[in-house]
């Protein structure tokens, strides 16, 4: 598989008021950018040989990753260890929120969270209390880092008004892997610009490619 400029890794926890966080980041970020955000799910999946790989392959095929390290998540740190091996590009998250229930009583029900994973204390990593902290920080610490991120921040720089038309396009990227100018056209009627001004304005920014013949269409770059 070729590296996605695009894709973004997500490895948390699946205890809910860990999750919950990531799966809004990712609802907005898609929404509101042409990333890519894929947390690893295990539903479908029988094998826990087969979800190492698909996971190992998700890790591989991503531009950077975000592993979030709040209790020390055993299924995080073998993550992070292949993204170690990979290697990838990684940020650690850490939820810093003290928990309602008094650190006496986790500790008598053995439910103590440990504040991140001890092999880990020094790496760089964003803490963040709440929600807005959370997707502030990786945007402005992270995603700017990267390269099609950037692209991105350019293409709206100079056409604002496609933007929106732009990220309906990412839309169907993601959802399908590909998508047509007739699909387009028919989204920006009344906007006062073409389906051909939007592609070449994106094209001109490297975040889309386009292919004709009998198996083209709109698709996201290679690089």
């Amino acid at each position: 598989m070729q590296l996605k400029p695009y894709q973004v890794f997500i490895g948390c926890p699946f205890a809910r008021e860990v999750r919950a966080p990531f799966d809004r980041l990712k609802r907005e970020i898609e929404a509101e950018t042409p990333l890519s955000l894929v947390l690893a799910d295990t539903v479908g999946i029988s094998s826990s040989d087969y979800l190492l790989d698909h996971i190992t392959e998700l890790i591989r095929d991503s531009a950077c990753c975000i592993f979030d390290a709040t209790g020390g998540n055993p299924n995080v740190s073998l993550e992070v260890g292949i993204a170690h091996t990979v290697p990838v590009d990684f940020i650690l998250t850490m939820k810093t929120r003290k928990p309602r229930k008094p650190a006496v009583e986790l500790v008598k029900s053995g439910k103590e969270l440990r504040p991140i994973i001890n092999d880990l204390q020094g790496k760089n990593r964003i803490e963040y209390k709440t929600y807005d902290s959370l997707k502030s920080q990786l945007e402005s610490r992270y995603f700017s880092r990267l390269p099609f991120f950037k692209r991105w921040r350019a293409f709206k720089a100079d056409n604002k008004n496609m933007a929106e038309f732009a990220t309906g396009l990412f839309n169907d990227l993601r959802s399908s892997g590909r998508s047509t100018t007739a699909r387009l056209t028919a989204s920006v009627e009344g906007s006062g610009f073409s389906a051909t001004d939007v592609l070449n304005a994106l094209q001109a920014h490297k975040l889309i490619s386009v292919r004709r013949g009998r198996n083209g269409g709109i698709f996201y770059p290679v690089k």
